[in-house]
């Protein structure tokens, strides 16, 4: 969108995997056995989709956990194929170089061998396996890198009811074909692994539907989806329509600040300063600007009251006359203002 790359995603209202298995340790409440076969059963069909999709050969390589979303609704999605390999994209691993979290890699992975669907079939059993029994099928957390690496290179399958006694002989059938450590032995699609969890849960789980997951999500995040209900609704409420109002509107033109009366008061005396001079407190007040009048000599000059344009050198009567003039623009002063000015002295 204008010239930027961007990824859209579908919004998931509910939690992950591992966050809802979290909150029911903390509840001290088991997951069902129907939520635990809903989630296997719905996570299989989204590998079978991706697995045959196209001529790509996509394979996820991280099932886990944190990359399985339990919506509110009881929907089971599958996210997060960061991992995912496929024609597009071939890799040579290095010596060494593993793909994938330790404590949810097939055999082959932790090998470095080319993972395949069956490898997502194995890693989706182990999750299923955690889900019946409630414990982690490889404990590896305590152990160094290369003991724990060891470990599942080479695992020894254990049958969920080894941990859960309730575990019908048939589940347990499908759950140990799933975790063959030999590929070559485990079932050969997704496809395959989903229809024998659809078979064996009609005859040890028949109730086993999104509804069930619906029930355990509304038990154990039930303050949690009344929070975020709130949020939603103030956002679409609120939120958005503001935004939506302030995007369509015209911006408005910005107003020049008002000016103080400070600033009023300076601006209002440099206007007068510039409209007419300052007039010494001293000064006497001047008469209008005379015309522009033409000299008896002939040349061009201002004819001001009380200056005489200076005589002509070596003309007794204008010089005379000039100061006749001098004397009667002084006494005219005097009259109009009865402080007089200090006459400076002629040279």
């Amino acid at each position: 969108m204008d010239g930027e790359f961007y990824i859209a995603m579908e919004m998931v209202e509910g939690k992950d995997l591992r966050e809802v298995w979290n909150r029911c340790v903390r509840q001290r409440q088991r997951i069902p056995i129907e939520v635990a076969l809903q989630v296997g059963r719905e996570v299989a069909r989204v590998l079978a989709y991706v697995h045959s999709y196209g001529d790509l050969k996509l394979v996820h390589r991280d099932i886990a956990p944190p990359n399985i979303l339990l919506g509110y609704n009881g929907d089971v999605k599958l996210t997060d194929f960061g991992l995912a390999r496929s024609e597009l994209k071939q890799e040579k691993t290095q010596p060494g170089v593993v793909f994938g979290r330790a404590a949810y890699l097939a055999p082959e992975q932790a090998r470095g061998e080319v993972a395949d669907g069956r490898t997502d079939v194995y890693t989706l059993a182990i999750v299923l396996w955690e889900l019946l029994t409630g414990q982690q099928y490889l404990p590896i957390s305590g152990l160094d890198p290369s003991a724990g690496l060891a470990l599942v290179r080479h695992p020894k399958p254990m049958p969920p009811s080894s941990r859960a006694p309730w575990i019908a002989p048939e589940l347990d059938k499908v759950v140990l074909r799933a975790l063959a450590p030999n590929r070559e032995q485990r079932y050969q699609s997704a496809e395959e692994f989903r229809l024998a969890l659809s078979d064996v849960i009609t005859q040890v789980a028949p109730r086993t539907d999104p509804a069930r997951v619906v029930e355990l999500m509304q038990t154990v995040f039930q303050d949690v989806i009344d929070t975020e209900r709130a949020e939603r609704e103030h956002l679409l409420k609120d939120v958005i329509p503001a935004f939506r109002a302030s995007s369509s509107a015209p911006p408005a033109k910005a107003k020049a600040p008002a000016p103080s009366s400070a600033a009023a008061d300076k601006h209002r005396s440099a206007s007068q300063s510039k409209a007419a001079p300052a007039t010494p407190m001293n000064a006497r007040p001047q008469p209008p600007a005379p015309a522009k009048q033409e000299n008896q000599d002939g040349s061009d000059g201002l004819r001001l009251p009380g200056v005489t344009p200076s005589p002509v050198a070596g003309d007794p009567r204008l010089a005379r006359r000039e100061a006749a003039l001098r004397v009667l623009a002084q006494l005219a002063a005097e009259d109009a203002d009865p402080t007089p000015a200090p006459v400076q002295a002629r040279k």
